[in-house]
């Protein structure tokens, strides 16, 4: 398991596998303290599957709507799937950012997730010039992307119409590397996982410095309940009391591929 992200809405955690084959499910809870594959009315299960693709992060935009996004390493392809048929992703679109980003040998694109408009500008936020930006295409918001070369999260504007998208900028962040990513957006913060050393958790805001080059805010940093290859992070929003978080294990230490946490409560 590589990738996770929470949906407040339909409380789903969204979780994805980067092979073996590539497939990703949606996880929901059981009624009895723990969680299951969520399965329709004729007991489909929600797990898709394709085959290749090296998928590292997973995220929605809409959280009413049955798509999801995926990034896909190597290739440095966001992908764009249609989720309504339990069972049968349909790819809908995708973009490529290989031309932005530092991808080299194993070491590319692997966290995602969506940042709306309302936070871009309650934080001030800008483009790498220095300018304030806020999505221009028409998804109400960007799409930011951790990297592993370097660390830097870096940010697009995407059109669903046609594939196309704006760059809007990289921004650095407290490590060398990131493979994790998921935005809060009741409380407009940014999670950066790090999967390196004992593995940390940085929490950004919006904002930004110049320090030789463009830094995101640094509020907080959690160090990770273990070392290992944790790759992934799915966190509820400060506005939910259950305070949960959802790591994956890329190399089932222990034979867990999933850890999920019942007391996550950074105190916001």
């Amino acid at each position: 398991m590589s990738g996770a992200s929470w949906n407040p809405e339909t409380r789903t955690f969204w979780v994805c596998c980067n092979g073996g084959p590539s497939a990703f499910w949606a996880l929901v809870e059981d009624g009895a303290g723990s969680l299951k594959i969520a399965t329709n009315e004729a007991g489909v299960a929600a797990k898709f599957v394709w085959g290749s693709g090296d998928v590292e992060g997973i995220c929605q935009a809409d959280y009413n709507e049955e798509v999801v996004y995926v990034m896909n390493e190597g290739t440095d392809l966001i992908r764009e799937y249609d989720v309504s048929v339990y069972g049968v992703p349909v790819l809908s679109r995708e973009w490529n950012i290989s031309a932005y980003v530092p991808t080299n040998g194993g070491s590319g694109s692997e966290g995602i997730t969506f940042v709306p408009d309302a936070w871009l500008t309650h934080y001030n936020f800008v483009d790498g010039n220095g300018n304030p930006y806020t999505s221009t295409n028409g998804m109400g918001g960007l799409m930011f992307v951790a990297h592993q070369n370097g660390g830097r999260v870096y940010v697009f504007d995407l059109s669903r119409v046609d594939g196309s998208f704006d760059y809007v900028g990289s921004y650095r962040t407290r490590r060398s590397e990131s493979s994790g990513l998921e935005f809060d957006r009741s409380a407009g913060l940014l999670y950066v996982w790090h999967n390196t050393g004992p593995n940390y958790l940085e929490v950004t805001n919006l904002s930004s410095y110049i320090n030789g080059e463009r830094y995101l805010t640094p509020i907080a940093e959690f160090f990770a309940p273990k070392t290992g290859n944790l790759e992934g992070i799915g966190i509820l929003p400060a506005s939910d009391t259950d305070n949960w978080c959802l790591i994956t294990d890329d190399d089932n230490q222990d034979g867990a591929a999933l850890m999920w946490f019942k007391l996550f409560d950074p105190g916001w």
